[in-house]
């Protein structure tokens, strides 16, 4: 089961509570509720760590703020598509990196002076 719940998170639109929601529901009409709650409570626990802990997580490792990864990923997947959720802050960092280094390089500087 868990291994069918961790695919269908990986898809683009799913996530795993595409999975937990209707097992919950099956699950306390059926009569379990015990099971049921603490289904739906792993489910909200899940969430919200994805939620708020993933984009730091994501920033902290390209080192960019984690509210400019999501609007990267999210302007990449409105551009491209599902490629454009991997693309948009590969794009980000490449720009980051440009940026960086003609302002370190001193480029626009002695551009500027002249």
């Amino acid at each position: 089961m868990q291994f069918g719940i961790a695919f269908v998170d990986a898809l683009p639109i799913f996530g795993s509570g595409t999975v937990m929601i209707p097992w919950t529901v099956i699950l306390a009409f059926s009569g379990d509720l015990k099971l049921a709650i603490g289904i739906f409570i792993l489910w909200c626990i899940m969430s919200i760590v994805r939620q708020f802990v993933e984009p730091k997580i994501v920033s902290g490792s390209i080192g960019i703020h984690p509210i400019f990864t999501l609007i990267a990923m999210y302007t990449g997947f409105k551009f491209i598509g599902v490629w454009g959720l991997l693309l948009g802050p590969i794009v980000l960092i490449i720009l980051k990196n440009i940026y960086g280094t003609i302002i370190d390089k001193g480029v626009v500087k002695s551009i500027l002076e002249r």
